[in-house]
């Protein structure tokens, strides 16, 4: 068994502790399902989701608040609370498991994979590694009796678990690089939600596992301080540095727990308990039903404007990762009904077809760069450069990382100007913070960090100082034509400060 970080729910993170202080009531709402019904005042349950009305899974929270209304003639609304906890914490689910119980929420939904901080295991079944990859298991999983199983480790702790709602597929997804190794995933840091079945794989692959909230995201991509996240296609983002996807390595499922406080579902007659079951086995049968389109999920990705790579790890990469991971299983195996339910889920998995690996789009679908060769001084460049962006080369930046010719040709006749100084680079004369960074060279290429983006290009340096650049796929057009859509003539000594 992965061991809890915490054993028993009262002290739960302090954060979350502050936050069950906010009154209910003032969080934002959803009417969808508490209109005007019988005569008689119905019986409110208000629902607090982890997630913001915009997740994927907020359909599923909607529908199941209709399907209570409806199979209790009315005599119970659900009322659903979004982002009930607030996020300002990466711990957040746990907040919304503190809420429902103190009595502040009748009903909660969040991440199964959370439940493990609090010292309730049931759940990490679905964090095995690499063991619940496809979308026919995962809703043969929340709509069958393991299902049940799992939610019957919430009895004894204040809580009633009533239903296991599946949602999308988690992958690492590389800030500068895929990550598609043990090599990749040695000594990097990903960032995950808090889950101590998450954590232990992270660290069995050579990773370390890295809780910030979603504010702190986007400044730790820039300043560096990680190379990948756990996430969803659909949910990722280039600010949080989810730029680049290994396609054939779903780490696990995510899951949401649809639960009750003990006392809210024990004030219910017969009735309106068998209406709010009834609900979430229906709500969990639905969103198996409407599984996620990973294909279109992954053009979606691909084709956001954005430089991004899917990449396919061979075989024998997936080999070493999955051997990588087999420590994981031992220590998720000492506990006796997880043990059981990898195995059960095993012989569903053994028992039915997977689903194929989605093939991302031709433009999007790149080997991992690779950047190899002798590191050199990064001052053997040191200077200012201009250049101008001709024709001829910005048909020939666009023919190199593969686009027609004439991409993004209202560039042509630009003029650049670049401030290279001892492994750092500065670009134009406007805001100098976003437009900046590092660079290094690596045999007889110059390759640019740029805010998570890596850029790289071939380079040669004529006798006068002068550099000509070819960029490398997978560079956007557009900043392929920018860059190197013209010979940079070296103007002189780097002289303008660099952030």
């Amino acid at each position: 068994m992965i061991k809890a970080t915490k054993r028993v729910l009262a002290p739960l993170l302090l954060t979350a502790l502050i936050i069950a202080a906010v009154p209910a009531c003032s969080v934002g709402g959803d009417g969808d399902a508490d209109k005007a019904g019988g005569s008689e005042a119905p019986e409110v349950l208000r629902l607090a989701v982890a997630d913001d009305a915009e997740q994927p899974d907020a359909p599923f929270a909607r529908y199941f608040a209709r399907r209570v209304s409806a199979l209790s003639d009315g005599s119970v609304r659900v009322r659903v609370v979004w982002d009930a906890a607030g996020q300002s914490s990466p711990g957040y689910e746990l907040g919304i498991a503190q809420r429902v119980h103190d009595g502040d929420f009748e009903l909660g939904w969040m991440g199964s994979r959370a439940w493990d901080r609090m010292g309730i295991t049931r759940f990490q079944a679905l964090q095995a590694p690499f063991l619940v990859t496809d979308y026919g298991l995962l809703g043969r999983i929340a709509t069958g009796p393991l299902a049940q199983r799992m939610l019957a480790g919430l009895e004894g702790h204040g809580f009633v678990g009533l239903g296991l709602v599946p949602e999308h597929l988690r992958y690492a997804l590389g800030v500068r690089e895929p990550l598609a190794s043990v090599a990749d995933f040695a000594g990097s840091r990903v960032r995950v939600r808090p889950s101590d079945a998450t954590d232990a794989l992270l660290r069995a692959l050579g990773a370390e596992p890295v809780h910030i909230s979603g504010d702190e995201v986007a400044a730790a991509v820039a300043d560096g301080e990680i190379d990948g996240a756990e996430a969803s296609l659909g949910t990722n983002s280039r600010d949080e540095g989810e730029n680049h996807l290994t396609v054939n390595l779903p780490l696990f499922p995510k899951t949401l727990t649809l639960f009750a406080g003990e006392d809210a579902y024990d004030q219910l007659d017969a009735g309106q308990r068998e209406a709010v079951r009834a609900a979430a086995r229906q709500t969990a049968a639905y969103a198996a039903g409407h599984p996620p389109s990973e294909r279109a999920l992954m053009r979606e990705f691909c084709g956001g404007g954005r430089l991004v790579s899917a990449v396919a790890a061979p075989a024998g990469d997936l080999r070493a990762l999955e051997s990588a991971a087999q420590p994981v299983y031992t220590e998720l195996e000492e506990d006796a009904n997880t043990k059981a339910l990898i195995a059960a889920i095993r012989g569903l998995k053994d028992a039915s077809s997977a689903n194929p690996v989605a093939v991302p789009p031709a433009a999007c679908a790149h080997t991992t760069r690779t950047v190899s060769g002798r590191k050199r001084s990064p001052s053997a460049v040191n200077g200012t450069y201009h250049w101008r962006v001709t024709e001829a080369g910005a048909h020939a930046a666009a023919r190199a990382v593969g686009a027609p010719p004439n991409a993004d040709k209202q560039d042509i006749g630009s003029v650049g100007k670049m401030t290279l100084r001892d492994g750092k680079w500065l670009m134009g004369d406007v805001e100098p913070e976003h437009y900046s960074g590092t660079y290094e060279i690596v045999g007889n290429q110059l390759v640019f960090d740029w805010r998570g983006d890596v850029l790289a290009f071939k380079f040669s340096r004529a006798a006068d100082g002068s550099i000509e650049l070819k960029p490398l796929p997978p560079t956007d057009p557009g900043d392929a034509v920018v860059w190197a859509g013209g010979p940079w003539r070296r103007v002189g000594p780097p002289v303008r400060d660099i952030p």
